[in-house]
């Protein structure tokens, strides 16, 4: 039963065990003891280290313990250690030892050490010392785990001369290939309930397999068809850009369910939907896509509390796992959000039962200026036989290995409410819509 889908929550920058908790799903959090950071079998330690009298930075080095298989995404902060004051960037205060630096680490299959330089506004005194502390990074949705080292004054030499960063570059997106599939889905009916056209050609199908709900989620959005639910619209061509949209709407009196009723999320039948939300799939389309198949949705999505939309790959075959998520946006109402982080992942059977690794990635880190929301973007994975790379306009980002088999695939794309993204805040935003500007799939 399609119960977790590509709506299994990760909790982290890495899954782990796969925990149920009533009907949702969600992952055991990484865990920190004793100054390590675990992720599964692998641990990240930050290396106490030491300055010299008069130096005016410190380098630290942050390991894992083994390469990884999966790219891993960590935050660090620099804090107050023994005796000493952080100042911003910027920023002049009396008494300062150093200035807080904040950013993001991120290793990729093969790597195991990262450096992060410490900017000392004076030479670290004797007895002082700085934290270096590092997260899992499971923003927007998660609390984090934590590991930390500590930088201390020393007349011997630094530590950290004993390490340099790991650069292990992702493969770059091949040159070559035939187009095998491409549409924009712009014909007047190019999708229906059962996946055919009026004509009985096969189109895209507007709900999942399994039906048009996602109880096992908490969603709040049931995934509707404007032919069988004539109060919604969930599609349309956007005249400023020519594109197809879909999108999840709010409907204050609740969906009806064409029995004088309302329909009712399953997890919460006292309270009707009052959201529509909207799923296209190429399931009946589509459905070749393996190894060597190159997928790629050139998309732009709205910044709408509440709404979560998503790019991915189910199997052919009945039944789940596996399956391939390029993309999910949690977006919630958190000021703190922010309008680049997308979480990708995979999902398989292990020999425990449903596993995953999914990595939260700021792509602002891979481009300069990236947004979600203010233009479109290309967002891609090719599926090899021992990774799955994946890239944002033509550039990779992340990778897994390939514990999900060669398919064959079928592509989703959805909008939908609730679940992780939490209530949505305002539900006078909505519609959120994801704006399509075409879908193509190359075979390499």
């Amino acid at each position: 039963m399609m119960r977790a889908t590509r709506r299994t929550l990760l909790k982290g920058s890495v899954g782990l065990a796969l925990t149920a908790i009533g009907p949702l799903t969600v992952f055991d959090t990484a865990a920190a003891a004793d100054g390590v950071l675990s992720f599964g079998d692998a641990t990240i330690t930050v290396v106490d280290t030491t300055v010299g009298s008069a130096e005016l930075w410190a380098e630290v080095p942050v390991k894992l313990t083994a390469p990884t298989t999966c790219t891993i995404v960590l935050e660090y902060e620099t804090l107050n250690g023994n005796g000493t004051i952080g100042v911003l960037p910027g920023t002049a205060t009396a008494g300062a030892d150093f200035v807080v630096a904040r950013g993001f680490l991120v290793f990729q299959p093969g790597e195991q050490v990262k450096l992060v330089r410490i900017p000392l506004v004076r030479p670290l005194e004797a007895g002082k010392s700085i934290i270096l502390q590092i997260s899992d990074y499971g923003y927007p949705l998660f609390g984090f785990a934590h590991t930390a080292g500590e930088v201390r004054s020393s007349e011997q030499p630094s530590i950290a001369t004993a390490y340099a960063n790991d650069e292990v570059a992702l493969p770059p997106l091949p040159s070559h290939g035939s187009v095998i599939f491409s549409d924009r889905l712009l014909d007047r009916d190019f999708a229906s309930d059962d996946g055919h056209s009026p004509s009985g050609a096969p189109c895209w199908q507007s709900r999942l397999a399994t039906g048009r709900r996602q109880d096992g989620n908490r969603e709040l959005g049931y995934y509707a068809d404007p032919a069988l639910n004539p109060e919604t619209t969930v599609w349309g061509i956007d005249p400023a850009t020519g594109c197809r949209f879909i999108q999840a709407e709010y409907h204050d009196e609740g969906l009806s369910d064409g029995q004088g009723g309302k329909l009712a999320p399953g997890w919460r039948k006292e309270t009707p939907f009052r959201f529509s939300a909207a799923i296209v799939t190429s399931r009946t389309l589509f459905n070749r896509i393996t190894i060597d198949s190159y997928v790629e949705f050139d998309i732009r999505m709205m910044k709408v509390p509440g709404s979560w939309p998503g790019l991915w790959l189910l199997p052919v075959a009945p039944g789940w796992p596996p399956e391939i998520d390029i993309l999910e946006a949690y977006i919630t109402a958190s000021p703190q959000y922010r309008d680049d982080v997308i979480f990708s992942s995979i999902h398989w059977k292990g020999e425990k039962g449903p596993d995953a690794r999914g990595a939260a990635m700021p792509l602002g880190l891979v481009e300069d200026g990236a947004t979600l929301f203010s233009r479109f973007n290309r967002f891609g994975c090719l599926i090899g036989k021992q990774q799955i790379v994946y890239y944002f306009n033509d550039k990779p980002y992340c990778a897994m290995p390939n514990l999900v088999g060669a398919g064959p695939w079928y592509m989703l794309m959805d909008v939908a409410v609730g679940g992780p993204a939490g209530e949505p805040s305002d539900p006078g935003a909505f519609p959120a819509r994801l704006y399509i500007a075409g879908v193509k799939v190359i075979q390499f």
